[in-house]
């Protein structure tokens, strides 16, 4: 298919000879349009390939583009004659890196996806060296992986795993509590470092993306570093000096180290990066030409009680990083097993014992600043729970909880749809689909009867759901008889039957 007689380079059309060796010469009647960018088409051959029946052959395209190629607003008055220019005013780059992430989705570097061991291909850049007798010794290096392993991952850039997440029953209230040892220690694919920046906790009435609404965060403290470059040009080329953000975000720590003064740079506390901005930059005193200033990167919201109201459950638990699994006494741990330094928790107070809550709790990295790419964070409703903020059953062990039922009378005339008491996030079924009246503070495993005055059975359900379960003390009854017919208006009676023979009985009237 690649005959070299309509692939032409399409800006050059117009210049080819009748004599070139390469190409067939061009209809001249359309050549110069063509180079004007008219009539564009465009050929992609593959092959040869040998396909059997019943085979099938994947090919993978990507269609890549790129900001500020055009360099020059007049570009398009070197053609037709001289594409030489043409090519000259163009910029390239933005496509090149756009190209090279395409690559790296199909193909993730350093990743060995068929598990072979082979990751890909590699740079190792030298960033300090110390000259001794026997020759220079790297001191500082890092690993650049630029190629993958020619297997296909169709894998993008995500955000950090969203944390383990619990949420428990109080009295008028729920308490949540997460755990961010994935979240935190798991390394970005392309960046081949873990970066975590922070939770955030969602709270609202349903499970919708538009009903969860923030209430809480938390993110580390770190700071992006903003350099002047008395170098940059614009778009077309110019000079523009000017502030550029080229580094992932520094916590506090490595911008001591990097900046401080004194005999400990580490331990300067004098080193306070907001205190330098664009009007009173940070310079570097050995580096007349290093200007800085910082900014906090999120919120830098990290101080339980003061800049948020998530808190760490184990304040003094120990740094597990970069110590081996081997060394780790059961101190490090939690009683179900997972790394105390990693655990969070929250309270949510004041809130009705009759209607459900939904609680998640996301994860986001701290984006690319100097690509001015924002955060990624993981769902908002995958993975949340539904609770309601009546006291658990561990609390109610050995009392003697009295099930109730509401809302009684169930009136059909008091819309409850409307009030946001029921089909919350069923928009698309009926309302006689979407009617429920509930049975609350039961056992986690009981049998609900439905009774008429004159003790037909009008419905039975079972009700067996795990104590841990913050939905474990409520359940709802559709209004549908055993028959799958609508209930009528009427006086009824229900029983709830726990497992250890234990009977409470109570009435419903339903005014339909």
């Amino acid at each position: 298919m690649s005959n070299n007689e309509s692939d032409y380079d399409q800006a050059f059309t117009a210049v080819i000879s009748p004599f070139d060796e390469r190409w067939l010469y061009p209809n001249q009647d359309l050549a110069g349009s063509f180079a004007d960018g008219d009539f564009p088409a465009y050929l992609l051959s593959y092959g040869a390939f040998t396909v059997y029946p019943g085979q099938t052959l994947p090919l993978t395209f990507a269609y890549v583009a790129g900001e500020n190629f055009h360099n020059n607003v007049n570009n398009l008055d070197n053609l037709p004659a001289d594409p030489v220019a043409y090519y000259a005013n163009l910029d390239f780059s933005d496509l090149a890196l756009n190209s090279m992430w395409a690559r790296w989705i199909y193909d993730n570097p350093g990743v060995d996806t068929d598990g072979d061991g082979y990751c890909g291909d590699f740079r190792v850049c030298v960033y300090d060296s110390t000259l001794t007798d026997t020759g220079w010794i790297t001191t500082a290096a890092d690993t650049q992986w630029y190629r993958g392993d020619g297997v296909p991952d169709f894998r993008g850039a995500a955000p950090p795993p969203a944390p383990y997440l619990w949420v428990s029953s109080l009295v008028n209230g729920l308490h949540v509590r997460f755990n961010g040892q994935r979240s935190e220690t798991e390394k970005d694919i392309f960046l081949h470092i873990p970066d975590f920046e922070g939770y955030r906790v969602y709270f609202g009435r349903d499970s919708r993306r538009e009903s969860l609404s923030l209430i809480a965060s938390y993110d580390r403290e770190n700071y992006d570093k903003y350099i002047w470059n008395n170098h940059r040009r614009d778009a077309f080329g110019q000079p523009n000096p000017g502030w550029e953000l080229k580094d992932i975000p520094f916590t506090l720590d490595s911008l001591r180290c990097l900046y401080g003064q004194g005999v400990d740079p580490c331990g300067d506390s004098n080193l306070h990066p907001l205190a330098y901005t664009p009007g009173s930059p940070y310079t570097h005193p050995d580096h007349a030409d290093s200007v800085f200033y910082f900014v906090a990167h999120d919120y830098n919201a990290c101080q339980p009680g003061v800049s948020t109201t998530t808190r760490k459950r184990f304040p003094d638990a120990p740094d597990p990083r970069g110590i081996p699994a081997d060394q780790m006494t059961p101190e490090y741990y939690t009683d179900d097993g997972y790394l105390k330094f990693f655990e969070y928790e929250f309270t949510i107070n004041d809130l009705l014992p009759t209607v459900s809550y939904w609680i998640n709790v996301t994860a986001f990295d701290f984006g690319s600043p100097k690509s001015n790419l924002d955060a990624l964070e993981t769902s908002v409703t995958n993975g949340a729970i539904e609770a309601y903020p009546y006291h658990s059953e561990a609390e109610a062990a050995g009392t003697t909880d009295e099930v109730y039922v509401y809302p009684n009378p169930y009136r059909i005339d008091s819309d409850y749809r409307a009030r946001g008491f029921e089909g919350r996030a069923e928009a698309d079924r009926p309302d006689y689909r979407v009617r429920a009246i509930h049975f609350t503070n039961l056992p986690p495993k009981c049998t609900i009867r439905i009774h008429s005055l004159d003790g037909d059975l009008v419905r039975d359900l079972q009700h067996d759901v795990d104590p841990s379960d913050p939905t474990s003390r409520d359940h709802e009854w559709d209004l549908i008889t055993r028959n799958t017919q609508m209930i009528v208006s009427g006086l009824y009676y229900w029983t709830v039957e726990s497992p250890d023979g234990r009977v409470q009985m109570g009435k419903l009237v339903i005014l339909m």
